[in-house]
């Protein structure tokens, strides 16, 4: 695997916002819980144990932050069947169920600064969001065991009639319910096209990279970080340099 790298050529201007923002955005998937890592790692042992080539990392990061009903989201079972040359069976479906991220994840911890940024909101009388591509149910099921799930005001998710990142409703979804003005609200992101939806909101974006990501190009992000610890947000009025 090539070695990872951030792009970290940052837009020199000021933030367009007052001293203090008035809402905190979050992603889901790869910001607050990294589900990519274990995800990428459990269908590339599922490709090897049918006997395929797994998933290259290149093919993989390119929908990153997409919702499954895009146009450019990576069908893993269709191009599982489509290596093997037959349908999968239902006892193939149950060897992968085995091998899925629900179990990788159940002893996924937090990324690094998640709950320090949450605390962060609560000293400063912030609102609290989240905005994902990913359904509902999916995002409650990780939240409420470390709980989470309280801490958050409204969850704005994909889904019937809510189209999925890079469009912007989920983010400007969550500012309405917040009652913010998008342009004095943060959004912490950790794919390129989670950038972009939040960018096309309104939204100052901090971008935080995981460890499959950090192939792709921030640059279109206000800030990128290495980890959530870096993110403060009571200097937020001072300038990205």
């Amino acid at each position: 695997m090539r070695e990872l790298c951030v792009h970290r050529r940052l837009r020199a201007r000021l933030i367009p916002s007052p001293p203090q923002p008035e809402a905190v955005v979050f992603d889901f998937d790869g910001t607050i819980l990294d589900t990519e890592t274990p995800l990428f790692e459990a269908w590339s042992d599922t490709y090897r144990h049918f006997g395929v080539e797994p998933i290259g990392l290149d093919l993989w990061v390119r929908s990153l932050g997409l919702p499954s009903n895009h146009p450019d989201h990576l069908n893993r079972r269709a191009l599982l069947e489509e290596l093997m040359g037959r349908s999968l069976t239902e006892a193939d479906e149950q060897i992968i169920a085995k091998r899925m991220v629900e179990q990788c994840l159940d002893e996924q911890p937090l990324r690094p600064g998640v709950v320090d940024v949450l605390d962060q909101a609560q000293e400063l009388g912030l609102g609290v969001a989240l905005a994902s591509s990913s359904p509902r149910d999916w995002i409650e099921r990780h939240l409420e065991p470390r709980g989470l799930l309280d801490r958050f005001t409204f969850l704005s998710c994909a889904g019937p009639g809510v189209p999925g990142k890079p469009d912007p409703t989920t983010y400007r979804m969550a500012c309405e319910a917040l009652d913010v003005d998008p342009v004095r609200s943060v959004a912490l992101e950790d794919s390129p096209t989670g950038v972009k939806a939040a960018n096309s909101a309104g939204l100052t974006t901090i971008a935080c990279p995981n460890p499959i990501s950090r192939l792709l190009d921030f640059s279109h992000a206000d800030r990128i970080v290495e980890s959530l610890v870096d993110v403060d947000l009571r200097s937020f009025h001072e300038s990205i340099q």
